[in-house]
């Protein structure tokens, strides 16, 4: 599909790495489709357990090219077929990233220059979000007198607060890995020399987590965010309650099987 998105399996790790350095990694179409492509394979693959999302060059990615074709043009498309395109469109930015969101396994996103723009809005909907000391952050969209439609608002809100959703995506300004790290806009921050080894080594952490475990915990911390103490205690309780029962059914169906094998 294109030479730029590089993917490959590193034990039950997808590798998806954006090569594209000679244009600061900046997102096309067909990226975009190859991106999507890949988390699908993902989801698909019972024996992938993480998928990692990084880059080669001195940036993560200057985000969505908007000078190729992965957004219409404005001065060609009626408003209702670029609604229609920005709601549903296989190429949009948007599908994608709620795919991201609603796929059980995590997906994990290794910043190791700058990410800025839709690049940053499709990293707010990974699950963890990995820095380089050298990465910083943006939403210049304002400065074209747009502002970031594809969760550089509502999934930036909910992450960090209001008052830092407006630094980003109102007055435009930068942030730092230390500061990101500070907001909650990252989990973690770790210097060039060593940044590889250790995104490399908590995927696999990860990978080596309980898979039924681990896709419970994400769908119900995910709907916990939005609900009050009381309901989320009881997501919480029939999450626990669900793993349980799983692991009972478990052992009585190797019960029966070992009883019916015996008798055979």
């Amino acid at each position: 599909m294109t030479d730029h998105i590089k993917t490959e399996t590193r034990g039950p790790v997808l590798i998806a790495a954006f090569n594209r350095p000679d244009k600061l990694n900046a997102i096309t179409r067909d990226m975009a489709l190859a991106l999507k492509a890949a988390h699908e394979s993902f989801a698909a693959d019972t024996s992938l357990r993480v998928m990692l999302i990084r880059a080669e060059g001195r940036y993560f990615s200057a985000g969505a090219d908007i000078t190729g074709d992965l957004l219409p043009d404005p001065n060609q498309t009626s408003q209702t077929a670029f609604r229609a395109w920005y709601r549903a469109s296989t190429s949009s930015l948007h599908p994608m990233f709620d795919a991201f969101e609603a796929c059980e396994k995590p997906v994990v996103v290794a910043h190791q220059g700058p990410c800025l723009g839709g690049a940053l809005e499709m990293s707010l909907s990974c699950d963890y979000r990995i820095a380089s000391t050298a990465a910083t952050y943006g939403l210049p969209e304002i400065d074209l007198g747009g502002l970031p439609g594809s969760g550089g608002m509502s999934r930036l809100t909910r992450l960090v607060g209001p008052a830092w959703a407006r630094w980003l995506a109102v007055a435009g300004e930068t942030v730092s890995a230390e500061q990101a790290l500070t907001m909650g806009m990252v989990q973690a921050v770790h210097p060039p020399e060593r940044f590889e080894a250790e995104v490399m080594a908590f995927c696999e952490r990860l990978a080596a987590k309980p898979p039924e475990a681990v896709a419970a915990g994400k769908l119900a911390i995910e709907m916990i965010a939005d609900l009050d103490r009381a309901q989320g205690r009881n997501v919480e309780r029939l999450t626990v309650g669900s793993l349980v029962m799983g692991e009972e059914f478990g052992r009585i169906f190797s019960g029966i099987k070992a009883k019916m094998t015996g008798r055979s």
